[in-house]
């Protein structure tokens, strides 16, 4: 048994299709940070694997 709120705890409706967010609990103020954090993160890994193995 599911509490139906639980479902929607963070739903969104853009050009009329509802989606979830992602995790309620993010820690950044918008989903296009996030992405760019993220990124952030992804090339400072790479390029220390190109610089530390390679």
């Amino acid at each position: 048994m599911t509490d139906d709120k639980s479902q929607n705890i963070d739903l969104r409706k853009e050009q009329g299709l509802k989606y979830h967010r992602g995790s309620a609990l993010s820690i950044f103020a918008s989903d296009r940070r996030e992405d760019f954090i993220a990124l952030v993160i992804a090339l400072l890994i790479a390029g220390g694997v190109y610089l530390f193995v390679g």
